[in-house]
């Protein structure tokens, strides 16, 4: 059984996972203004993590990612054998110009500076943004096959609220502003999932099932949105996990505010119920802007702490999505009392 051991999160609400979901259902908003101007000249405000002034846009992602290892790994042993890590970043080319070699410096820095050992072997940084998040989780779930790897750490940082990312998301019209309705507020997280395939009574949540969807109608496509991918992928984690849409008790959703995301999850919602569904739906950045490459992490993560509180009994599913054509979706369930 592959179970979510642990989880860790830091946002503008929250520096670890516990206040950022408290932060997150009671809709705390923080925001600072980001120094940059939208196409009519007035100032574009988002999210920040509170880090020291003057960090670079590389140092932030550093910094991100060693603090939700270390919320992750505070339970395991610290002269346990090393542990791989996965981890997504943003694209190459969206962050500063001293990230040229984004993937390379931050595995280097994080393998030296985590608080447990990291395989760095079997470690990797996928600079994909939000469409590595699957491959990330795939890449995670295949190194748990092997008998020798009892933990893999899965998860995202991302930062969009340096001066040349968001100078370049507002020229694209990507940004919420008072003239762009359908746009999303910029910010910045990590969030990291600990997965293992021998969970202890302390385990948040167990993997019931995770599949991709393929979207051919991606954004810049003249395609009608139809929420094909979506539903593919749904429909596949769903049959894996042995659960029907409509017995899940939550939905955790990567939306950040451009409406095309969220109504591919109406469209596809709306064919695979075959019943009366009475769940729930998470949108993590309604508190925390856009996370880029940490989002999809950070749903699984709320859902993972959830079960992990026995606030849900019923299975709960996460939605992944893109501006490319990957589209996810991840099942996750209680453990099992004899577990516990």
């Amino acid at each position: 059984m592959i179970a979510v051991a642990a989880a860790g999160a830091i946002t503008p609400v929250g520096l670890g996972l516990v206040d950022s979901i408290a932060s997150i259902y009671t809709r705390v908003q923080l925001f600072e203004d980001l120094g940059a101007l939208d196409t009519d000249g007035e100032p574009l405000s988002g999210m920040k993590i509170p880090f020291a002034d003057g960090m670079t846009a590389t140092e932030r992602l550093a910094a991100m990612a060693l603090s939700v290892i270390d919320e992750c790994t505070a339970r395991i042993d610290a002269a346990s054998q090393p542990i791989p890590l996965i981890l997504c970043c943003p694209e190459a080319g969206t962050v500063a110009p001293d990230a040229v070699d984004l993937p390379a410096r931050l595995l280097a820095e994080v393998t030296v500076k985590a608080p447990v050992p990291i395989d760095r072997a079997r470690s990797r940084v996928i600079a994909r943004g939000r469409a590595g998040a699957l491959e990330a989780l795939g890449a995670g779930l295949a190194l748990l096959k092997e008998a020798s790897v009892p933990y893999c750490l899965v998860g995202g940082v991302d930062s969009l609220v340096d001066d040349d990312r968001v100078q370049a998301l507002a020229d694209d019209r990507r940004l919420l502003t008072p003239t762009n309705k359908d746009g999303f507020i910029a910010g910045e997280a990590g969030a990291m999932l600990l997965l293992t395939h021998r969970p202890g009574p302390d385990a948040l949540a167990t993997w019931l099932g995770a599949a991709a969807g393929n979207e051919e109608a991606t954004r810049g496509s003249d395609r009608p949105i139809t929420g094909a991918g979506m539903q593919e992928a749904m429909s596949k984690a769903l049959a894996l996990a042995k659960t029907p849409y409509e017995t899940l008790a939550c939905l955790a959703h990567d939306f950040s505010g451009e409406e095309r995301y969220f109504e591919e999850l109406l469209l596809a919602s709306s064919r695979l119920a075959k019943g009366n569904a009475n769940n729930t739906v998470e949108i993590p950045a309604l508190s925390v802007g856009e996370t880029g490459a940490a989002a999809g992490f950070l749903a699984i993560a709320v859902l993972a702490f959830l079960h992990g509180k026995s606030v849900h009994a019923r299975p709960s599913l996460a939605v992944l999505s893109c501006d490319g054509p990957e589209r996810g979706a991840v099942v996750l369930g209680p453990v099992p009392a004899a577990r516990r």
